[in-house]
């Protein structure tokens, strides 16, 4: 996982797929729940509250993962960038060797590669309280609305993250949803912590346009659920689900709707391309699905992952031809390997 944000140690262990229940169960599971002496309105909110997803409901297969953090982390949450001034928290294991960091950091939108600089020798240790030694950081920047930062432990990776001047963006768009939803927290909770369909394709539909890209959501219900425009003409077509029982059918249509709308576009002499794209918000490793299956469908997959990479890049203009293109070069070079491999 070259672009993850944490590199922490991690384990997945897998259950067996739980078959969906039959519906008369299912009602009645409901019924006693919210006759119990502590009431929960079903299995849902039951679900809900212990914060555990109903693996029948979803389709996937029931798993339990384990992580071990870094022994030392930037705390996003704590570091600051206000008017060029970064402040930057770091939080490390009593017993770590501090002088085994690198922290690089790149403003953006910068002067260029003076914007690029290692920092780790300039944080300063102090001794450790409750458990925890805790480093800090201040430096003076020439031109950044971001601070993208990456902290390494000797020679491996640690973690990347963003550091955002909550007063500065260059992505216009940004500013413009911004304006009316803070933070963009009401965005975050529709797309990550989806729990309806049509409020998640809404909020997929969304952060494409913080993205650069023109979507469009049709009235007409025998359609894609989101079709997408990018600056230079390339349409895409976009389903989104919330449970991978569904990607049998969603990929289906995907096929279709692109092929009927790929003979619409030759008989009016348009040779363009058209992408197709299925998001979900469930975890890559969670999902059974073949990634073989896709590619030789040409159909790019979009999880958890690559969702929460997006808000971390939406305050920059980003070229959104050039993320379509990135796009079908990996599903051609898959395609490709899937046919090497018989």
């Amino acid at each position: 996982m070259r672009d993850s944000w944490l590199f922490n140690l991690h384990l997945q262990a897998r259950g067996e797929k739980v078959q969906p229940s039959d519906a008369h169960v299912a009602v009645s599971i409901d019924q006693e729940l919210r006759r119990a002496n502590l009431p929960f309105d079903g299995l849902i909110d039951l679900c809900g509250w212990l914060n555990l997803t109903d693996s029948r409901a979803t389709g996937q297969e029931p798993a339990i993962n384990m992580r071990v953090s870094t022994p030392v982390a930037v705390m996003l949450g704590e570091s600051k960038l206000d008017s060029n001034k970064l402040s930057v928290i770091l939080h490390a294991h009593p017993n770590f060797d501090t002088s085994t960091i690198s922290l690089a950091i790149n403003e953006f939108p910068g002067v260029g590669l003076n914007s690029r600089q290692q920092v780790g020798h300039r944080v300063t240790w102090g001794s450790v309280k409750k458990g925890r030694r805790i480093g800090r950081l201040r430096i003076h920047l020439r031109n950044a609305a971001s601070v993208h930062a990456v902290l390494s432990v000797g020679t491996r990776t640690a973690m990347r993250g963003w550091i955002n001047d909550p007063n500065k963006a260059v992505n216009v768009r940004y500013l413009a949803t911004r304006q009316f939803d803070n933070d963009l927290e009401k965005l975050r909770q529709t797309v990550l912590e989806a729990s309806e369909s049509r409020k998640f394709e809404k909020g997929i539909a969304s952060l494409l346009f913080l993205l650069g890209f023109s979507p469009t959501q049709h009235i007409e219900e025998d359609a894609p659920d989101i079709i997408v425009a990018s600056p230079k003409g390339t349409i895409a077509l976009v389903e989104c689900t919330l449970k991978v029982a569904d990607f049998p059918k969603k990929v289906g249509k995907l096929v279709d709707r692109r092929n009927a709308l790929l003979r619409t576009l030759e008989a009016n002499k348009h040779n363009l391309r058209v992408d197709a794209f299925l998001v979900c918000s469930i975890p890559r490793a969670q999902i059974a699905t073949e990634d073989s299956l896709l590619s030789r469908q040409k159909i790019s997959l979009i999880t958890r992952e690559e969702l929460v990479e997006a808000f971390e890049q939406v305050r920059l203009p980003r070229d959104p031809d050039q993320m379509l293109d990135a796009a079908y070069a990996r599903l051609t070079n898959e395609h490709r390997f899937a046919g090497l491999g018989g």
